[in-house]
């Protein structure tokens, strides 16, 4: 006597096993398109505000038109100007007796 929940008769009722029908498509190619193009939108958003605010941090970019390599260029000479004024404090500290943690030296 056979249990309806045999490997051969659950087989062939089962959602997962392959048929001949092709499955439907999820999204329709226009709502893929709509959805890359949100998703494109969002990441252009997000750099966008990623080098606002660099030019909020970085004197002389405030309010002026800019390309995004010059905005990075700019940020890049900025960091080295005050990792070189770092290590000159670190070094000021350190000759007048004062003790730097090598972490806050670089």
């Amino acid at each position: 006597m056979s249990s309806p929940t045999t490997p051969a008769a659950h087989s062939a009722h089962s959602p997962n096993e392959a048929s001949n029908t092709p499955e439907k498509p999820r999204l329709t190619e226009q709502e893929k398109k709509n959805n890359h193009i949100a998703s494109e939108q969002k990441r252009r958003a997000a750099i966008r505000e990623g080098f606002d605010r660099l030019t909020e941090l970085v004197p002389g970019l405030e309010g002026q038109g800019r390309s995004e390599g010059m905005v990075l260029n700019k940020v890049v000479d900025f960091a080295r100007e005050k990792l070189e004024e770092r290590q000159v404090l670190a070094k000021e500290i350190e000759a007048k007796g004062g003790v730097v943690e090598v972490g806050t030296k670089k």
